[in-house]
Protein backbone atom coordinates (compact mmCIF):
# COMPACT_ATOMS: atom_id res chain seq x y z
CA UNK A 1 0.00 0.00 0.00
CA UNK A 2 1.03 3.15 -0.85
CA UNK A 3 1.13 6.59 1.50
CA UNK A 4 -1.47 8.38 -0.16
CA UNK A 5 -3.73 5.66 0.20
CA UNK A 6 -2.94 4.71 3.80
CA UNK A 7 -6.77 4.02 5.99
CA UNK A 8 -7.12 6.94 8.90
CA UNK A 9 -7.14 5.97 12.33
CA UNK A 10 -10.09 5.10 13.66
CA UNK A 11 -9.13 7.34 16.90
CA UNK A 12 -8.85 10.53 15.02
CA UNK A 13 -10.26 13.94 15.10
CA UNK A 14 -11.62 13.40 12.47
CA UNK A 15 -14.19 10.30 13.20
CA UNK A 16 -14.98 12.37 15.73
CA UNK A 17 -15.86 15.63 14.30
CA UNK A 18 -18.03 13.50 11.41
CA UNK A 19 -19.71 11.26 13.91
CA UNK A 20 -20.80 14.69 16.47
CA UNK A 21 -21.95 16.56 13.40
CA UNK A 22 -23.33 13.21 12.40
CA UNK A 23 -25.03 11.71 15.22
CA UNK A 24 -28.17 13.74 15.70
CA UNK A 25 -31.09 12.15 16.17
CA UNK A 26 -34.42 12.99 14.23
CA UNK A 27 -36.47 14.88 16.32
CA UNK A 28 -40.61 14.00 16.94
CA UNK A 29 -42.98 16.64 15.71
CA UNK A 30 -43.60 17.09 19.53
CA UNK A 31 -39.93 18.54 20.19
CA UNK A 32 -40.08 20.44 16.83
CA UNK A 33 -43.76 21.77 17.44
CA UNK A 34 -42.35 23.21 20.91
CA UNK A 35 -39.21 24.90 19.60
CA UNK A 36 -40.93 26.96 16.99
CA UNK A 37 -43.56 27.88 19.94
CA UNK A 38 -40.26 29.05 21.99
CA UNK A 39 -38.51 30.78 18.89
CA UNK A 40 -42.20 32.69 17.66
CA UNK A 41 -42.19 33.56 21.82
CA UNK A 42 -39.16 35.05 21.94
CA UNK A 43 -39.63 36.68 18.39
CA UNK A 44 -42.76 38.12 20.18
CA UNK A 45 -41.37 39.47 22.83
CA UNK A 46 -38.70 41.39 21.05
CA UNK A 47 -41.09 42.76 18.84
CA UNK A 48 -44.03 43.75 21.46
CA UNK A 49 -44.48 47.66 21.80
CA UNK A 50 -45.40 48.39 25.68
CA UNK A 51 -48.42 50.06 26.61
CA UNK A 52 -47.67 53.76 27.51
CA UNK A 53 -49.47 52.95 30.80
CA UNK A 54 -47.16 49.89 31.22
CA UNK A 55 -44.22 52.00 30.26
CA UNK A 56 -45.18 54.83 32.49
CA UNK A 57 -45.22 52.02 35.05
CA UNK A 58 -42.04 50.51 34.87
CA UNK A 59 -40.47 54.43 34.30
CA UNK A 60 -42.21 55.52 37.65
CA UNK A 61 -41.21 51.96 39.63
CA UNK A 62 -37.19 52.52 38.35
CA UNK A 63 -37.31 56.32 39.30
CA UNK A 64 -38.55 55.59 42.74
CA UNK A 65 -36.42 52.86 43.57
CA UNK A 66 -33.28 54.84 42.89
CA UNK A 67 -31.97 58.24 44.68
CA UNK A 68 -30.95 60.79 43.45
CA UNK A 69 -26.70 60.13 44.45
CA UNK A 70 -27.58 56.48 42.68
CA UNK A 71 -29.04 57.84 39.28
CA UNK A 72 -26.00 60.68 39.34
CA UNK A 73 -23.42 57.92 39.86
CA UNK A 74 -24.67 56.04 36.63
CA UNK A 75 -25.13 59.23 34.21
CA UNK A 76 -21.56 59.63 35.35
CA UNK A 77 -20.39 56.15 35.35
CA UNK A 78 -21.95 55.76 31.59
CA UNK A 79 -20.52 58.98 30.13
CA UNK A 80 -24.38 60.88 29.97
CA UNK A 81 -24.29 64.41 29.94
CA UNK A 82 -27.31 65.55 31.33
CA UNK A 83 -28.48 68.57 33.39
CA UNK A 84 -28.55 66.87 36.61
CA UNK A 85 -31.67 66.82 38.85
CA UNK A 86 -33.08 70.04 40.52
CA UNK A 87 -33.37 68.49 43.91
CA UNK A 88 -29.41 67.39 43.87
CA UNK A 89 -28.34 70.71 42.68
CA UNK A 90 -30.78 72.84 45.86
CA UNK A 91 -29.27 70.29 47.97
CA UNK A 92 -25.92 71.33 47.03
CA UNK A 93 -26.32 74.48 47.56
CA UNK A 94 -27.35 73.86 50.67
CA UNK A 95 -23.95 72.85 51.72
CA UNK A 96 -25.05 69.30 51.39
CA UNK A 97 -22.78 66.51 50.63
CA UNK A 98 -23.54 62.77 49.77
CA UNK A 99 -22.70 60.31 52.38
CA UNK A 100 -22.94 63.62 55.04
CA UNK A 101 -25.37 64.91 57.28
CA UNK A 102 -27.16 68.02 56.93
CA UNK A 103 -26.09 70.86 59.63
CA UNK A 104 -22.87 71.68 61.11
CA UNK A 105 -20.73 68.98 61.83
CA UNK A 106 -20.25 67.99 65.70
CA UNK A 107 -17.17 68.50 66.66
CA UNK A 108 -15.76 65.34 69.43
CA UNK A 109 -15.84 66.92 72.86
CA UNK A 110 -12.30 66.60 74.47
CA UNK A 111 -12.32 63.69 77.17
CA UNK A 112 -10.94 65.00 80.32
CA UNK A 113 -7.48 62.53 81.43
CA UNK A 114 -7.69 60.49 84.33
CA UNK A 115 -6.45 61.22 87.43
CA UNK A 116 -3.72 58.98 87.94
CA UNK A 117 -2.97 57.32 91.66
CA UNK A 118 -0.03 56.98 92.86
CA UNK A 119 -0.86 52.90 94.27
CA UNK A 120 -1.25 51.87 90.94
CA UNK A 121 1.44 52.92 88.63
CA UNK A 122 0.49 50.63 85.51
CA UNK A 123 -1.73 53.21 83.66
CA UNK A 124 -2.77 50.90 81.45
CA UNK A 125 -6.69 50.84 82.39
CA UNK A 126 -6.84 54.52 82.27
CA UNK A 127 -5.96 54.73 79.22
CA UNK A 128 -8.33 51.59 77.98
CA UNK A 129 -10.85 54.18 80.52
CA UNK A 130 -9.95 57.36 78.64
CA UNK A 131 -10.62 55.61 75.36
CA UNK A 132 -13.89 54.38 75.43
CA UNK A 133 -15.87 57.42 75.71
CA UNK A 134 -13.96 58.80 72.93
CA UNK A 135 -15.29 55.82 70.57
CA UNK A 136 -18.65 56.25 72.53
CA UNK A 137 -19.25 60.06 71.80
CA UNK A 138 -18.21 59.19 68.25
CA UNK A 139 -20.62 56.38 67.47
CA UNK A 140 -23.28 58.67 68.77
CA UNK A 141 -21.93 61.64 66.25
CA UNK A 142 -22.21 59.02 63.48
CA UNK A 143 -25.83 57.45 64.76
CA UNK A 144 -27.58 60.34 65.64
CA UNK A 145 -27.85 62.18 62.26
CA UNK A 146 -29.21 60.98 59.02
CA UNK A 147 -26.98 60.91 56.10
CA UNK A 148 -29.04 59.67 53.43
CA UNK A 149 -32.62 61.70 52.53
CA UNK A 150 -35.82 60.27 53.79
CA UNK A 151 -37.33 57.75 50.86
CA UNK A 152 -40.49 58.26 49.07
CA UNK A 153 -43.02 55.25 50.37
CA UNK A 154 -46.33 54.88 48.58
CA UNK A 155 -48.89 53.57 50.65
CA UNK A 156 -49.81 50.46 48.72
CA UNK A 157 -53.31 49.83 50.94
CA UNK A 158 -54.33 47.93 53.78
CA UNK A 159 -52.26 44.43 53.63
CA UNK A 160 -52.04 41.77 56.42
CA UNK A 161 -49.86 38.84 56.74
CA UNK A 162 -49.38 36.41 53.59
CA UNK A 163 -51.52 39.07 51.34
CA UNK A 164 -50.59 40.27 48.38
CA UNK A 165 -51.88 43.02 46.15
CA UNK A 166 -55.14 43.55 46.27
CA UNK A 167 -57.53 42.31 43.30
CA UNK A 168 -58.37 44.52 41.01
CA UNK A 169 -62.39 43.30 40.79
CA UNK A 170 -64.34 42.22 44.35
CA UNK A 171 -65.53 38.72 44.33
CA UNK A 172 -68.72 37.16 43.86
CA UNK A 173 -68.53 36.45 47.30
CA UNK A 174 -67.59 40.19 48.15
CA UNK A 175 -70.38 41.75 46.08
CA UNK A 176 -73.53 39.21 47.57
CA UNK A 177 -71.93 40.76 50.68
CA UNK A 178 -71.85 44.62 49.57
CA UNK A 179 -75.18 44.34 48.22
CA UNK A 180 -76.45 42.49 51.56
CA UNK A 181 -75.16 45.75 53.28
CA UNK A 182 -76.68 48.28 50.91
CA UNK A 183 -79.95 46.09 51.19
CA UNK A 184 -79.87 46.51 54.94
CA UNK A 185 -78.66 49.79 54.82
CA UNK A 186 -81.81 50.66 52.89
CA UNK A 187 -84.32 49.16 55.11
CA UNK A 188 -83.39 50.66 57.93
CA UNK A 189 -83.81 53.85 56.14
CA UNK A 190 -87.02 52.95 55.30
CA UNK A 191 -87.72 51.77 58.35
CA UNK A 192 -86.55 54.98 59.66
CA UNK A 193 -89.04 56.86 57.21
CA UNK A 194 -92.20 54.87 57.96
CA UNK A 195 -91.34 55.52 61.76
CA UNK A 196 -91.21 59.40 61.16
CA UNK A 197 -93.95 59.48 58.58
CA UNK A 198 -96.37 57.29 61.11
CA UNK A 199 -95.29 59.62 64.20
CA UNK A 200 -96.14 62.70 62.33
CA UNK A 201 -99.68 61.46 60.86
CA UNK A 202 -100.17 60.35 64.54
CA UNK A 203 -99.48 63.71 65.37
CA UNK A 204 -101.68 65.20 62.87
CA UNK A 205 -104.52 63.13 63.59
CA UNK A 206 -104.36 63.88 67.20
CA UNK A 207 -103.99 67.54 66.21
CA UNK A 208 -107.04 66.95 63.92
CA UNK A 209 -109.44 65.37 66.61
CA UNK A 210 -108.57 67.92 69.24
CA UNK A 211 -109.50 70.96 66.61
CA UNK A 212 -111.97 68.95 64.56
CA UNK A 213 -113.76 66.56 66.97
CA UNK A 214 -117.51 65.77 66.38
CA UNK A 215 -118.90 68.23 68.62
CA UNK A 216 -122.38 69.90 68.43
CA UNK A 217 -122.47 73.89 67.51
CA UNK A 218 -124.47 76.18 65.46
CA UNK A 219 -122.89 80.01 65.08
CA UNK A 220 -125.06 82.99 64.64
CA UNK A 221 -124.34 83.62 61.34
CA UNK A 222 -125.94 80.73 60.21
CA UNK A 223 -129.06 81.01 62.07
CA UNK A 224 -129.30 84.47 60.32
CA UNK A 225 -128.72 83.29 56.88
CA UNK A 226 -131.05 79.87 57.79
CA UNK A 227 -129.21 77.89 55.25
CA UNK A 228 -128.68 75.24 57.42
CA UNK A 229 -131.69 75.04 59.91
CA UNK A 230 -132.30 71.57 60.51
CA UNK A 231 -128.46 70.46 60.19
CA UNK A 232 -126.11 70.37 63.63
CA UNK A 233 -122.75 72.50 63.00
CA UNK A 234 -119.51 69.82 63.39
CA UNK A 235 -116.42 71.67 64.85
CA UNK A 236 -113.85 70.56 67.19
CA UNK A 237 -113.59 71.20 71.09
CA UNK A 238 -110.96 74.03 70.90
CA UNK A 239 -112.81 75.65 67.81
CA UNK A 240 -116.10 75.09 69.60
CA UNK A 241 -114.76 77.15 72.43
CA UNK A 242 -113.52 80.09 69.80
CA UNK A 243 -116.34 80.52 68.57
CA UNK A 244 -118.41 80.50 72.07
CA UNK A 245 -115.87 83.10 72.93
CA UNK A 246 -116.10 85.20 70.17
CA UNK A 247 -119.89 85.15 69.95
CA UNK A 248 -119.63 85.91 73.66
CA UNK A 249 -117.41 89.26 72.56
CA UNK A 250 -120.24 89.88 69.27
CA UNK A 251 -117.99 88.67 66.63
CA UNK A 252 -120.03 87.14 63.53
CA UNK A 253 -117.05 85.31 62.30
CA UNK A 254 -113.49 84.19 62.47
CA UNK A 255 -111.36 82.68 60.17
CA UNK A 256 -110.12 80.48 62.89
CA UNK A 257 -113.55 78.68 62.94
CA UNK A 258 -113.04 77.07 59.47
CA UNK A 259 -112.24 73.64 59.55
CA UNK A 260 -110.97 72.11 56.12
CA UNK A 261 -112.21 68.31 56.46
CA UNK A 262 -115.88 70.29 57.09
CA UNK A 263 -117.61 72.13 54.42
CA UNK A 264 -120.18 73.21 57.07
CA UNK A 265 -117.81 75.42 58.80
CA UNK A 266 -117.93 77.55 55.82
CA UNK A 267 -119.98 80.32 55.73
CA UNK A 268 -122.23 80.52 52.57
CA UNK A 269 -120.53 82.16 49.57
CA UNK A 270 -116.65 81.97 51.26
CA UNK A 271 -116.46 78.92 50.03
CA UNK A 272 -116.99 80.08 46.18
CA UNK A 273 -114.84 82.60 46.99
CA UNK A 274 -112.17 80.70 47.71
CA UNK A 275 -112.63 78.64 45.07
CA UNK A 276 -112.32 81.15 42.25
CA UNK A 277 -108.61 81.49 44.27
CA UNK A 278 -107.84 77.93 43.28
CA UNK A 279 -106.80 77.47 47.26
CA UNK A 280 -106.03 73.54 47.19
CA UNK A 281 -107.29 71.44 50.40
CA UNK A 282 -110.79 72.85 50.01
CA UNK A 283 -113.68 71.21 51.48
CA UNK A 284 -116.10 68.60 49.77
CA UNK A 285 -119.70 67.26 50.44
CA UNK A 286 -120.29 65.14 53.73
CA UNK A 287 -119.39 61.08 53.15
CA UNK A 288 -122.36 59.59 53.67
CA UNK A 289 -125.23 62.56 53.58
CA UNK A 290 -128.60 61.18 52.48
CA UNK A 291 -129.46 62.72 49.31
CA UNK A 292 -133.02 63.25 50.92
CA UNK A 293 -131.53 65.81 52.88
CA UNK A 294 -129.23 67.59 50.50
CA UNK A 295 -131.90 67.88 48.39
CA UNK A 296 -134.34 69.43 51.12
CA UNK A 297 -131.76 71.92 52.28
CA UNK A 298 -131.34 73.23 49.06
CA UNK A 299 -134.69 73.77 48.47
CA UNK A 300 -135.31 75.27 51.51
CA UNK A 301 -131.95 77.74 50.72
CA UNK A 302 -133.44 78.59 47.10
CA UNK A 303 -137.12 79.11 48.90
CA UNK A 304 -136.03 81.49 51.77
CA UNK A 305 -136.60 85.21 50.79
CA UNK A 306 -134.03 87.77 51.52
CA UNK A 307 -135.21 90.25 54.50
CA UNK A 308 -134.57 93.94 53.51
CA UNK A 309 -131.66 95.43 55.86
CA UNK A 310 -131.67 98.98 54.40
CA UNK A 311 -132.46 100.39 51.04
CA UNK A 312 -131.25 98.03 48.08
CA UNK A 313 -129.07 96.09 50.97
CA UNK A 314 -130.19 92.15 52.06
CA UNK A 315 -128.86 90.54 55.56
CA UNK A 316 -127.49 88.10 53.28
CA UNK A 317 -125.51 90.86 50.91
CA UNK A 318 -123.95 92.60 54.32
CA UNK A 319 -123.08 89.63 55.74
CA UNK A 320 -120.91 88.92 52.65
CA UNK A 321 -119.70 92.09 52.48
CA UNK A 322 -119.00 92.46 55.76
CA UNK A 323 -117.56 88.82 56.20
CA UNK A 324 -115.72 88.34 53.04
CA UNK A 325 -113.41 91.40 52.32
CA UNK A 326 -109.67 90.53 50.14
CA UNK A 327 -108.14 90.94 53.73
CA UNK A 328 -110.50 87.97 55.30
CA UNK A 329 -109.95 86.00 52.28
CA UNK A 330 -106.18 85.86 51.76
CA UNK A 331 -106.45 85.26 55.43
CA UNK A 332 -108.65 82.30 55.21
CA UNK A 333 -106.26 81.01 52.46
CA UNK A 334 -103.06 81.03 54.32
CA UNK A 335 -105.11 78.99 57.45
CA UNK A 336 -106.38 76.29 54.59
CA UNK A 337 -102.93 76.17 53.44
CA UNK A 338 -101.51 75.08 56.92
CA UNK A 339 -101.05 71.73 58.71
CA UNK A 340 -103.95 70.68 61.64
CA UNK A 341 -100.99 70.96 64.44
CA UNK A 342 -100.40 74.91 62.88
CA UNK A 343 -104.02 75.37 62.91
CA UNK A 344 -103.92 74.30 66.39
CA UNK A 345 -101.32 76.31 67.54
CA UNK A 346 -102.56 79.29 65.83
CA UNK A 347 -106.40 78.52 67.77
CA UNK A 348 -105.22 77.75 71.39
CA UNK A 349 -102.77 81.43 70.92
CA UNK A 350 -105.70 83.30 70.20
CA UNK A 351 -107.50 82.17 72.87
CA UNK A 352 -104.84 82.71 75.49
CA UNK A 353 -103.95 86.29 74.27
CA UNK A 354 -107.61 87.56 73.47
CA UNK A 355 -109.43 85.62 76.14
CA UNK A 356 -107.21 84.49 78.72
CA UNK A 357 -108.11 81.05 78.06
CA UNK A 358 -105.68 77.78 78.32
CA UNK A 359 -107.23 74.86 76.60
CA UNK A 360 -105.24 72.71 78.11
CA UNK A 361 -106.72 73.34 81.64
CA UNK A 362 -109.64 74.28 80.88
CA UNK A 363 -109.90 77.54 82.83
CA UNK A 364 -110.89 81.10 81.30
CA UNK A 365 -108.37 83.14 83.90
CA UNK A 366 -109.27 86.33 84.67
CA UNK A 367 -106.34 88.12 83.68
CA UNK A 368 -103.16 87.63 81.65
CA UNK A 369 -101.14 88.11 85.40
CA UNK A 370 -103.36 85.03 86.65
CA UNK A 371 -102.55 82.64 83.71
CA UNK A 372 -99.32 83.43 83.75
CA UNK A 373 -99.04 82.84 87.74
CA UNK A 374 -101.40 79.70 87.34
CA UNK A 375 -101.12 77.88 84.11
CA UNK A 376 -97.71 75.43 83.96
CA UNK A 377 -97.51 76.50 80.10
CA UNK A 378 -98.45 77.07 76.63
CA UNK A 379 -97.95 73.43 75.21
CA UNK A 380 -99.12 70.34 76.44
CA UNK A 381 -96.53 68.75 77.97
CA UNK A 382 -96.50 71.33 80.81
CA UNK A 383 -99.46 70.20 81.79
CA UNK A 384 -98.43 66.77 82.47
Amino acid sequence: MSGGELEEDYLSDKFLVDAGSSSSAPKTYAQIRKEAERKAKLKNEQNRLKSRRQRELESREEGLSKSLFERAKEEEASGIVSSGSKALSIMMKMGFTPGQSLGKAEEPKPVPPAPSEPSEPDDGPATSTSAQPASTEKGKSAIGHTTEPIPLSEWGGKKGIGLGKRARSPTSAERVAKMAKMAKVTEEASHRDYRDRARQEYEERRAEGKLGAMTRCLPRYLIFVGAYPELPFYIGPAQRTCVTLDEQAGKSFHVLWLNPNNPDTFPPGLLDALTLRDVPNLPHEQQGEPVQVRLRRQMKADALQPLEVSEGTTLKEAISLEIFSSEVVDEAIQFLRLQAQDRLHLVLSYLRDNYAYCFWCGIQYDDQEAMENQCPGPDEESHD
